[in-house]
């Protein structure tokens, strides 16, 4: 069983490896009757922001500051997240009033069908499932996490893929463009897969997500599996002084000549000697 110096190390090798600017977030999930984080450790958001504020402005404050909030339903402002996707709360005709927010006041989809149908595949907590949730900063993490969010350059979400797949697993993502962090999180919780998402409004809007910026959410049972196999993808086609990592040495691969050389990579000659054959 791995101790939180484990978890710790972790996070130190993803930001180390992978040259992230913002810290790789653990998220405890505590279900109905687990024992709350001492206080003297976690922060409130209500009492430190003075009221409530969305899921995706703690994200913020903890993955650029450092800070670890316990969360629940009082501390989130974002009553959709709140109410549909936590369950922290529930309203007459759960989930219905949600939907109906969307459609009548926001309009992010077509018509109050479509903001169903787009969310179809959604994961989320039935009422009263969970009772609040724990975020830290990974490498100073105060409980061992359930899953671990990664905000992240596209060049360090490839680099991700290619570790969480490098043992044969393939990732499938949902994408409709709202509630990335919430709905990512848990699917990930549920499915105890690794999960892909594109920051969504509130994401940019009220947690200062980044152009360049993605998510990448990773199981507990993954993590180990992952930070592991970062940069083996590839490692027999290239030298040892040539390996994937950040930055890329090598710049130029194809069927151009260098000093009367091919660059084409070992796989590729190969096809071509088994095609003629």
């Amino acid at each position: 069983m791995k101790d939180l110096n484990d978890y710790k190390k972790f996070g130190e090798e993803l930001i180390d490896k992978l040259k992230l600017t913002t810290f790789p977030i653990a998220v405890k999930i505590f279900k109905n009757g687990e024992e709350k984080p001492p206080s003297g450790k976690t922060i409130r958001p209500n009492q430190f922001f003075g009221e409530a504020v969305a899921t995706c402005t703690s994200h913020l404050w903890c993955r650029r500051s450092g800070l670890s909030f316990y969360i629940e339903g009082e501390d989130i402002s974002c009553s959709p997240s709140c109410y549909l996707y936590f369950g922290l709360e529930e309203a007459e005709n759960h989930p219905e009033p949600v939907y109906e927010s969307w459609a009548r006041y926001a309009g992010f989809k077509r018509n109050l069908a479509a903001e169903k149908s787009s969310r179809a595949t959604d994961a989320t907590f039935k009422p009263g499932e969970i009772e609040g949730f724990l975020i830290s900063p990974l490498h100073i993490t105060i409980a061992k996490p359930d899953v671990v969010i990664i905000f992240c350059t596209p060049l360090s979400l490839g680099h991700l893929i290619l570790a969480a797949t490098y043992d044969g697993d393939c990732i499938n993502s949902d994408f409709n463009g709202m509630e990335a962090s919430c709905k990512g999180l848990v699917k990930t919780y549920q499915s105890k897969k690794c999960n892909i998402a594109c920051p969504g409004l509130g994401d940019r809007m009220l947690g200062n997500a980044q152009d360049n910026e993605m998510m990448f959410f990773i199981p507990e049972s993954k993590l180990e599996m992952v930070v592991n196999n970062i940069f083996k993808a590839g490692s027999k086609q290239q030298g040892p002084k040539s390996k994937m990592m950040i930055p890329h040495i090598i710049t130029s691969v194809g069927s151009q000549r260098m000093y009367g050389q091919t660059a084409d990579p070992p796989q590729w000659k190969y096809v071509r000697r088994e095609k003629k054959n």
